[in-house]
């Protein structure tokens, strides 16, 4: 049973020093050498826990598999982004409405200025590393569409349902396009989304469904199902990221997607559900990041045994994650957790 922990942006500018400006997303070199001290600094805080170097190398990296940060199709999609020290970089919602929708254009990636910024960096580490390790953050359907339109999504799917439709088509066509040239460096290309994926299901493309949690399962089945499917068909190997509270409110409609092989159920979620629904399809549970920070050792360790137990299938096909560690979680308290998995294995 594998299992893994990340830490949001101010453990790593609390803990080592990292500062997530734009050329942590921009400049491979500086990304590189904040990825060899994050490696390190994973080493000394749980290297016990086999996790981090201790005397790590540099990395080919674009993006990086040691946040969960999706910007950049949003921002290929028009939205502006804003940069922090000890943050990730923040999408600044369009605010579009039913009435402008249309308006927004399916990038060109072989015209897109943004995409120029991403594409200078493949060329300079294939040019100078011969590879890439590609782990920019694959963002999901409606989570893009939520970064044009708001709030103003959830009202347009009753009223103006086209015209939603036409924007998820676009969305999902860059998807496509943007994962395509991806896979064309590695067929690794996931970790960006969750790092437990790149040690259980590397092969797979991630679409991150975060936003879903908001609504039913009818309306993703009318709206969202045939975009998800159209990711998997056009990668094979399809896994969805779902870090609501309830995934079990739309796993049928999850059970319907051909091809999906891996799925990444929210804490809180009901896993015992989730795994009847979804046989033979490899689940990584979530445990709380909030809820480590408050938990005693022996909660975490029956909280933690308890997602295991209910999520198995004959004792296997699950890991265990904790995403979003801030800066305010003590060592002793992810230990409590780490020593909770390390026992379960």
């Amino acid at each position: 049973m594998k299992y893994d922990i990340t830490f949001h942006p101010s453990w790593w500018y609390k803990n080592a020093g990292i500062r997530f400006t734009q050329d942590f997303f921009d400049e491979p070199e500086y990304r590189m050498e904040c990825d060899v001290k994050m490696r390190k600094a994973l080493y000394e805080h749980f290297g016990a826990f086999g996790l981090g170097e201790k005397e790590p190398k540099k990395r080919p990296l674009l993006g990086t598999d040691l946040l969960a940060a999706g910007y950049l199709l949003s921002e290929l999609m028009g939205c502006e982004i804003r940069y922090q020290e000890d943050n990730s970089p923040q999408v600044i919602c369009r605010e579009l409405d039913e009435e402008t929708i249309a308006e927004v254009e399916e990038p060109d990636l072989n015209t897109s200025p943004v995409w120029a910024r991403t594409q200078k960096q493949i060329d300079y580490l294939l040019e100078k590393y011969g590879r890439v390790e590609p782990y920019v953050n694959l963002m999901g359907v409606q989570n893009i569409a939520m970064d044009l339109m708001g709030q103003e999504l959830m009202v347009s799917y009753y009223t103006a349902p086209e015209e939603v439709d036409e924007l998820l088509s676009k969305v999902t066509n860059l998807m496509i396009a943007a994962g395509k040239r991806f896979k064309a460096l590695s067929d690794d290309i996931s970790g960006g989304v969750t790092a437990i994926v790149r040690r259980t299901r590397p092969e797979v493309f991630l679409t991150s469904n975060c936003s879903v949690e908001m609504i039913s399962n009818s309306l993703y089945e009318e709206f969202l199902l045939p975009y998800d499917q159209k990711l998997a068909d056009a990668f094979g190997q399809f896994g969805i990221h779902h870090c609501g509270a309830t995934m079990e409110h739309v796993v049928d409609g999850y059970s319907k997607i051909r091809g999906l092989t891996f799925a990444e159920v929210g804490a809180f979620s009901n896993i015992k559900t989730v795994r009847e629904k979804l046989p033979g399809v490899f689940l990584n549970a979530r445990y709380s990041p909030v809820r480590l920070g408050e938990a005693a050792e022996s909660e975490v360790a029956a909280e933690v045994k308890a997602l295991i137990q209910d999520g198995q299938e004959n004792g296997g096909l699950i890991s265990i994650s904790c995403v979003g560690i801030d800066k305010n979680v003590t060592d002793e308290q992810i230990t409590n957790f780490l020593k909770a998995c390390q026992e379960l294995r």
